[in-house]
């Protein structure tokens, strides 16, 4: 028995659908929300957790209607389609940005903070989308002049180039990172479905991690006698175990330790490590987690 969940590598043709359907669907509706609020929000370091979001989105949203939908069961596949799918949204949002700088109005506020009001002409996006030779042309005139400014500043030229790469890397990594995970998670061949995940409450810590390991390997279980479920999960360090359970008859295990610090402002926070990820585990400890 294998010790650990392997994908198998397989996929369904089915995912292929489902990327047009959100390609058509979803991707246009995020690109027509990033693109509003990075123009109509005036601070470059909001915008960057925008950027963030707007990646997170996108590979959320291939995750679970393209990777989980389509039963894609390859890693590698499921980064390729994140990756596609973070380009093409970008490219989808570029084009609604280009024509809200086309349809700029009046500007309001002071030289070092303001809005321009503007708004879309959905024929003109229509039209935009298919002209990708237009797009980047208004691109690298929107980078000659610049739409934005820092303390007074206007952005262009190189520094634009570079702002504008950090987005991009941004929003490609988050959406290819979340798909390649989903693709990773535990299918079941037999049944032809995708494994039941279970959060289960926070454990204590565990500080043996390597004996941990050991006994799951072993199916020596005396050990999780010891874990307890007495522990403040907001402010303590605790383990979280995620059980993976099919009808096939294996189960499958990740467990991870969250280490708790407090930064500048008394706020805590947690520093996540992961002990072991998909180890295989029988019915005997997954009734025993399950009943603690």
């Amino acid at each position: 028995m294998d010790k650990y969940y392997k994908p198998s590598g397989k996929f369904s043709l089915i995912f292929i659908f489902y990327f047009l359907l959100v390609s058509v669907t979803a991707f246009p509706l995020l690109g027509l929300l990033y693109a509003y609020c990075i123009w109509y929000i005036p601070f470059v370091y909001i915008n960057f957790f925008i950027t963030m979001g707007f990646g997170f989105l996108v590979g959320f949203v291939i995750a679970l209607f393209v990777i989980k939908k389509g039963k894609v069961r390859n890693p590698l596949l499921g980064l390729i389609i994140g990756l596609t799918a973070a380009f093409f949204a970008l490219y989808l949002h570029w084009a609604i940005w280009i024509d809200l700088v086309i349809n700029a109005g009046e500007s309001y506020g002071s030289e070092r903070i303001g809005i321009t009001v503007s708004n879309i002409e959905f024929l003109q996006v229509f039209s935009l989308i298919f002209r990708p030779d237009l797009v980047l042309e208004y691109i690298s005139q929107v980078n000659e002049y610049g739409t934005w400014g820092i303390r007074g500043a206007t952005a262009s030229g190189a520094f634009l180039w570079v702002v504008w790469s950090i987005e991009f890397i941004i929003v490609i990594a988050i959406s290819g990172f979340l798909s390649y995970l989903e693709a990773k998670k535990p299918f079941s061949e037999s049944t032809n479905s995708w494994y039941e995940e279970m959060v289960l409450p926070a454990f204590s810590y565990i500080d043996n991690q390597q004996q941990m390991i050991a006994d799951i390997l072993g199916s020596n279980y005396a050990g999780f006698d010891l874990l307890s479920k007495s522990i403040d999960s907001k402010t303590d360090n605790h383990s979280i175990f995620t059980l993976y359970k099919s009808k096939s008859g294996k189960n499958y295990l990740s467990i991870d330790n969250k280490t708790s610090k407090i930064d500048d402002k008394g706020n805590i926070t947690f520093d996540s490590d992961q002990i072991v990820e998909y180890i295989t585990i029988n019915s005997q400890l997954s009734k025993l987690l399950l009943d603690k």
